[in-house]
């Protein structure tokens, strides 16, 4: 439960660049949060006062709740710790509406107004958290909705009368509660549909990317126990013409939802093979090997053997210096089309390692059926290393499990010389992370890999970082 509320409140500073996806849609989100917080502390205050010079204590601290709320949220919007504000708003603004409206008890004609504001909370929560987990994109809205469609539908018990609001401000309460309510919606839907355009020009910015050639590859470089590069991983990177670069986390997991991670995963591995046959003609270079992230969408496409064997027919390049690394979600379908979908490329040299190994749920004893080649240790576990006594155990394990299975073992994520030691120290002899070299385009990981052929080992200094 500690885990969840430090995760959920995490004061983080949130992007609000103008050249991202998310920054646009942060950009949004704070201005909602700013919307609802001024409205929220105007209207209480303005209540608030109405109830304390009636001395009506019971309404005057509800109000009183959310003119703390309006002050917390406008505080952490300002400073762009906008997801800790959205959650704090969301739930405060729920709870102190449903309990005033509790009070708002129909009477003497005057119908029940108080639960409008239902509305714009439960719309901006939608779309605040609509990337989010189940509880806050979809269970969060469904409350806030079943407690609208109660008190509109005037079936939620009704309390004593002597919790009743006054009856004086009444009818002009009614007329301001739907103002609220309508204004409300109408700046939330707005905005949905503002996040909606954005994610169709990304869309449509992406179909043409391939075509401008607008993709292209970072390649982080892979180290063994001696400093020498035997390999890098190829990183996708988008340039826009007029964006900028944007970042992998916002674009691929678009294309994993509209199917465009196909054609952008076919258009990878074709580059990948490419560089492979061009570094094969020079000694310096042709013993380096290319790790491709494979998605699971691309992985399960009936023609994608046939699609991988084509590519390295038609570019040259060696199978055996392409390396696939899956990530534990691709394991997911039936596992003998999986099994039997690896062999197929492994029977012509193509080499597998399995990404971010520890982090999901699959069963260890796949791992047996599985034709890998190689274990990749999560950043996560080494970022907690020398921290945290359970990462060091499962890396342990990890470590442990690989050579039992004839496995080569990878650690990515390693920033300083103290992660490094601690990984050799317990067995892992190959390496990826800013302590070596960010990733880099294809013109100074050249140079790198001269410089590393000429020293014999690769140099470590925060430049590199």
């Amino acid at each position: 439960m500690r885990r969840l509320c430090s995760k959920l409140f995490r004061l983080t500073k949130d992007d609000i660049s103008k050249w991202t996806p998310i920054g646009r849609h942060n950009k949004r989100v704070k201005s909602l949060i700013f919307f609802g917080g001024y409205a929220t502390l105007f209207c209480s205050v303005i209540w608030g006062l109405y109830y304390l010079s009636r001395g009506n204590w019971p309404h005057f601290v509800i109000n009183l709740i959310s003119v703390i709320t309006g002050v917390t949220i406008l505080v952490l919007a300002y400073g762009n710790h906008l997801r800790s504000a959205a959650i704090i708003m969301c739930h405060a603004l729920l709870f102190t509406v449903v309990l005033a409206s509790l009070s708002d008890i129909p009477m003497n004609g005057i119908p029940r107004s108080v639960h409008m504001n239902l509305l714009p909370v439960v719309a901006a929560t939608f779309l605040i958290f609509h990337r989010e987990g189940i509880y806050l994109r979809l269970l969060l809205p469904i409350i806030g909705l079943v407690f609208f469609l109660a008190l509109a539908l005037n079936v939620m018990p009704i309390p004593s009368s002597d919790l009743a609001a006054p009856i004086e401000g009444r009818l002009v309460g009614v007329w301001i509660n739907h103002i609220t309510g309508i204004v409300g919606v109408s700046i939330v839907l707005a905005m949905m549909q503002a996040n909606m355009n954005a994610r169709s020009a990304l869309e449509s910015d992406m179909r043409q990317a391939i075509a401008r050639g607008e993709y292209h590859f970072h390649y982080q470089p892979q180290i063994d126990e001696f400093g020498s590069i035997f390999g890098v991983e190829a990183l996708l990177r988008w340039r826009h013409p007029t964006r900028g670069s944007i970042s992998p986390m916002e674009f691929i997991p678009l294309a994993e939802e509209t199917g465009l991670i196909i054609p952008i995963g076919e258009w990878g591995l074709r580059m990948a093979c490419t560089q492979l046959a061009e570094w094969a003609k020079s000694p310096q270079t042709s013993h380096l090997i290319i790790a491709v992230n494979v998605s699971a969408t691309q992985f399960r496409q009936p023609d994608f053997v046939q699609e991988v064997k084509s590519i390295l027919l038609l570019s040259g390049a060696a199978p055996s210096k392409l390396k696939l690394e899956l990530t534990e979600t691709a394991l997911a379908d039936d596992i003998d089309v999986v099994v039997k979908k690896m062999h197929a490329l492994k029977d012509i040299g193509v080499t597998w390692s399995l990404d971010d190994f520890g982090t999901g749920y699959s069963s260890l004893s796949l791992l047996k059926r599985l034709p890998l080649d190689q274990l990749k240790i999560d950043k996560s576990f080494v970022s907690d290393l020398l921290s945290d006594k359970r990462s060091l155990a499962i890396i342990t394990t990890l470590i442990d499990l690989s050579q039992n299975l004839n496995l080569a073992v990878i650690a990515e994520g390693v920033e300083d010389e103290k992660q490094l030691m601690a990984l050799k120290s317990i067995g892992c002899l190959s390496y990826q992370g800013y302590l070596f070299s960010r990733p880099l385009p294809i013109s100074e990981l050249n140079n790198l890999i001269i410089g590393n052929n000429v020293t014999g080992h690769i140099s470590r200094h925060p430049e590199s970082v």
